[in-house]
């Protein structure tokens, strides 16, 4: 317990939340976005707009709600990156709270989830999602690692040489029980 304490910011915990788990490339989009806005300098929007989400509600369908809820990106310059995603909501999950540190160490709790989502490439973006798997299938089989037949190599480094290796001390082999004197043990030792 050798941890100091700190001082945790509350004033914002009360306020309601989204958590949403994001694939790869809408990651680095945003973070992208959120990188030339700190490069802009000090007249940019700190918070820049980085993508919507429309909210479509059925009002004929009155037995269950039929929200559906689809989060489209603001960037047109990201290649074969989907830009409109369908968002899948979780009702059932355990009570999570959000928190943030800043660079100077402080800590605050931002809010509290309400809504958790998963994301995947609405079906109108389908044909550039399969040619970013295809990009993304063709760059990991790039070999980046070579096979060299070593000259004047006869696998003396890679066998130990006799009276390298000790033996093993006695004392140290592992022995075998019965199934009984195992299952009483464990039934002595967690009863």
């Amino acid at each position: 317990m050798g941890e100091e304490a700190k001082y945790l910011e509350t004033a914002r915990a009360d306020r309601s939340v989204w958590l949403m788990k994001c694939p790869p490339v809408v990651s680095r989009a945003w973070q992208a976005a959120a990188s030339s806005s700190d490069a802009a300098g000090a007249g940019a929007n700190p918070n820049p707009v980085v993508a919507k989400v429309v909210l479509s509600l059925d009002p004929l369908r009155s037995e269950e709600p039929s929200i559906q809820f689809k989060m489209e990106m603001a960037q047109t310059n990201t290649g074969n990156t989907p830009k409109s995603y369908s968002l899948n909501m979780f009702k059932d999950f355990v009570p999570m709270c959000v928190f943030s540190e800043a660079n100077q160490g402080k800590l605050s709790c931002e809010g509290k989830v309400e809504h958790k989502f998963d994301m995947k490439p609405h079906s109108d973006n389908l044909v550039n999602y399969g040619k970013l798997c295809r990009e993304r299938t063709q760059k990991s089989m790039v070999k980046t690692r070579k096979v060299q037949v070593l000259d004047n190599d006869h696998g003396m480094s890679m066998r130990p040489m006799p009276g390298m290796v000790g033996l093993i001390p006695s004392g140290s082999k592992v022995f075998s029980s019965s199934k009984m004197n195992i299952e009483g043990f464990l039934l002595f030792c967690y009863p």
